[in-house]
């Protein structure tokens, strides 16, 4: 198979379970049949939309802060116009619910949920399996045609509409909130297309970090932000947290030193945080079933063997021809 396929079919598998498994917060989903079908029914959405802020950004040769910018519109997008999650007050199927979506509320939104959704979305929605699939097919430039992208564009489209018309509980948003939503996607992506998005110079000042360190550190900074109890603390520790892994990332990026490996050890660093984060909420409920810690366990292996063939695909790309 063409490794550009191969990309496109790792990124609209792996989306879904990135966004939206690992964190173990979905307790029922059917079995194994629940599952594939849960993964199929989100990867026009999850995937779709990866692919596509990938290929507008490779075309229009926007670096990795246009990329960002785009994933954060499509992370303000999801919670407000899409499944509309920060404007249902209650969930039957989520623990805890209301607490998280009013933590440090301002103007009748919950801020905390608001940045924490926002900056999941652009870290494990679009970066995570578009850096993994890239890395593990070593494969650059243009993936989508001129039918596979319109294609792939409307079967987002129809599992928007879907999700937005089912929404998982009560919607109570006002006109307000949707216009200052609008402003604010509308703004983000904006900026994609300015020098803001282009991609960062290399200075060739300064010392590469270790891919390893790299990695360590990503999973360390998100698992502080994740320990930190929701509320007006969290959020400051958060802000906090994504604030420093901007400046980690960012100097490391301008060295001429950094690699795809390091950005493949960054993201492995997202991913396996929030797989042990996941473990460990299922052993806090107290009635977590071995289904469950099996399918978590399932995770794992799967991103390790993604890490492993990253690891590999480095390794081949960094040999000399």
């Amino acid at each position: 198979m063409d490794r550009r396929w191969v990309g496109i079919v790792v990124v609209l598998l792996l989306a879904p379970v990135t966004a939206e498994l690992l964190q173990a917060y979905l307790r029922d989903l059917g079995g194994p049949l629940g599952l594939v079908s849960f993964v199929i029914f989100l990867a026009p959405l999850y995937g779709g939309a990866a692919l596509l802020i990938r290929e507008v950004c490779v075309r229009t040769g926007r670096g990795w802060p246009g990329r960002l910018l785009l994933a954060a519109a499509f992370g303000v997008a999801m919670p407000t116009y899409v499944d509309q999650s920060l404007f249902i007050a209650n969930r039957a199927d989520i623990a805890g619910w209301g607490d998280l979506v009013h933590a440090a509320s301002l103007g009748g939104i919950g801020l905390y949920p608001a940045v924490t959704w926002v900056a999941g979305h652009m870290l494990l929605s679009i970066a995570a399996p578009t850096v993994i699939a890239e890395t593990v097919t070593r494969r650059s430039g243009p993936w989508l045609g001129w039918i596979t992208g319109p294609a792939l564009l409307i079967a987002m489209a129809v599992v928007v509409v879907l999700l937005h018309r089912d929404p998982e509980g009560t919607v109570s948003a006002t006109l307000t909130q949707r216009v200052v939503a609008g402003v604010v996607i509308a703004g983000l992506a904006g900026a994609a297309f300015t020098p803001w998005g282009r991609p960062l110079p290399r200075t060739g000042g300064g010392r590469t970090p270790w891919a390893t360190l790299v990695g360590v550190t990503s999973f360390l900074l998100l698992m502080v932000a994740d320990f930190t109890p929701p509320g007006w603390l969290g959020l400051g520790v958060l802000v906090l947290v994504l604030a420093v892994l901007a400046a980690f990332v960012a100097r490391g990026v301008r060295t001429v030193g950094w690699s795809q490996r390091h950005s493949a050890a960054l993201v492995m660093g997202f991913v396996l945080e929030r797989t042990v984060i996941g473990i460990v909420s299922l052993s806090e409920t107290g009635d977590a079933t071995l289904a469950e810690y099996a399918q978590s366990a399932v995770y794992l292996v799967l991103l390790l063997a993604l890490g492993a063939a990253m690891l590999r695909a480095t390794r081949v790309s960094a040999a000399p021809a």
